[in-house]
């Protein structure tokens, strides 16, 4: 495993969660008050983070007032959209792609070349990478159908995963308007003709169609804003991208698949000083023989991975997982060496940290070198994308790994409440993993959460944590 230096805002994180644990705190409601702050100087950490990329390469310079006819090579000649810096005639191997702060570009990127970076120049907010393909908030994108109070846009993608109304710039801001996915077969739902009530819609699986209920005329006209997580992933490699990917310094909103991912068989991944936002929601085509199961994570590696570097990034409200090492495809061989998270803030999403390499479905499977540390996990089960399945959220999530798991450790990680349970473990290489110095927190009638077949409640949590998690030297609370 090569040693490796932290990003700033994750060496903040660990000292501020190593300093609240060493208060030796007593009380719930003073620990709490001691995440809060913590939570707060991370987001700060993160958000005003300096860019990082190697300032000896060819560097690429991209911003909303740029032009793709410009050579790209200064702030003064800078590109302008997303098609300049995916065509590999235009970018090479080793170089850098700047994006202007404060600017917001809308649709997908494709990585063209291993050794390429990602970051930002400039200053102000981060540069806003919006899997929307437009803002739909104009009459123009809106046609009435034959149904009463339903409207429909064609110009999106199929398989629309998320509707967000009047969305502000306001990073955090945990309450904006998500609408509600209805999805044929589910609840007797069985198309537009069945949508009923404000703020919900439906997304043609097949079709790049998008359904919305709107009692108060054309959408375009009611609403400010209107953004579509549109059926893809926002930021996912080319075949021709096989490693030494970094994406530091960028915030990625609004799409129905992943915010970053496609990245398994790749070498050397990093993701940091990133905030991640209001993803996920699209139909996993296909998933136990149907079309009813949504996905959709912040950041994801399905498939090996040689170093994978997930540190100090900020996630919220992700419909599935903010960070995930994951594969189960039958049949083939999958080893997963040298994971780090650490220092990540994950709030309101359903499953904070996620991990498996499944070996039922046959060929060799291992796992090694996988350090998760210092990161906060806070309010699972509690964001948008868990309503009406809350209770199989997780904060630390595992479905399956391989009895071939080595030097695995989780510790120093606050686990902060979760509408489900808090940990899920299975037989095999789970119990491998080393738990130390972990703090858990949970509601005193809530579950601790499943592990090696059972579910256990979070009351004696003392015992349970030590019996249940091998945990060494833990700290535990109950919100009263």
């Amino acid at each position: 495993m090569t040693k490796r230096n932290l990003p700033v805002a994750a060496k903040m994180a660990v000292g501020a969660i190593d300093d609240l644990n060493a208060c030796n705190i007593a009380t719930y409601a003073e620990y709490e008050e001691g995440i809060d702050e913590v939570a707060a100087k991370m987001k700060r950490d993160i958000t005003f983070s300096k860019s990082v990329y190697d300032k000896s390469r060819k560097t690429f310079y991209v911003s909303n007032s740029g032009d793709d006819a410009n050579d790209g090579l200064s702030p003064e000649t800078a590109w302008k959209t997303l098609d300049k810096i995916n065509d590999p005639t235009s970018v090479c191997e080793n170089c850098n792609i700047l994006f202007e702060r404060g600017g917001i570009w809308r649709g997908i990127i494709r990585v063209p070349y291993s050794n390429m970076a990602y970051s930002a120049y400039g200053v102000g907010m981060k540069p806003r990478l919006y899997g929307s393909l437009r803002n739909y908030a104009h009459p123009s994108c809106w046609k009435k159908t034959e149904y009463e109070n339903v409207w429909y846009t064609d110009e999106c993608t199929a398989n629309v995963g998320l509707v967000a109304i009047n969305h502000s710039d306001v990073l955090g801001k945990y309450d904006e308007i998500m609408c509600s996915r209805n999805i044929v077969g589910v609840n007797g739902f069985e198309g537009a003709k069945d949508l009923k009530g404000e703020y919900n819609f439906y997304g043609d699986v097949d079709n790049p169609i998008c359904y919305l209920y709107c009692d108060k005329g054309n959408p375009g006209d009611v609403y400010e804003s209107i953004e579509l997580g549109e059926g893809t992933t926002l930021v996912a490699p080319t075949p021709n991208a096989k490693e030494g990917l970094f994406f530091d310094n960028l915030c990625l909103k609004f799409v129905g698949c992943h915010g970053i991912a496609g990245l398994g068989g790749r070498k050397n991944v990093t993701v940091q000083n990133c905030i991640f936002a209001y993803l996920g929601g699209s139909i996993l085509k296909g998933f136990a023989g149907g079309n009813i199961v949504g996905f959709g994570n912040a950041v994801e590696t399905y498939g090996s991975c040689d170093g994978y570097y997930v540190n100090a990034n900020w996630i919220y409200q992700i419909y599935d997982t903010a960070i995930t090492h994951q594969y189960s495809t039958a049949n083939n061989d999958c080893r997963m060496n040298d994971v780090e998270y650490v220092g990540n803030l994950c709030e309101l999403c359903h499953w904070s940290i996620e991990y498996y390499n499944n070996p039922g479905g046959g060929g060799k499977r291992t796992v090694d070198n996988v350090q998760v540390h210092h990161n906060v996990l806070r309010r699972g089960g509690y964001g948008w994308g868990s309503a009406g399945r809350a209770g199989g959220a997780a904060l630390f999530n595992s479905f399956v790994l391989p009895w071939e798991t080595e030097n695995f450790n989780s510790f120093c990680n606050i686990y902060d409440r979760c509408a489900g349970g808090i940990i899920r473990f299975y037989e095999g290489g789970d119990r491998k993993i080393r738990n130390f110095n972990n703090t858990y927190i949970q509601k005193r009638d809530g579950m601790l959460g499943e592990a090696y077949g059972a579910w256990h409640t979070f009351d004696d949590a003392a015992n349970k944590i030590l019996e249940v998690c091998k945990e060494e030297n833990a700290r535990f609370f109950y919100e009263e």
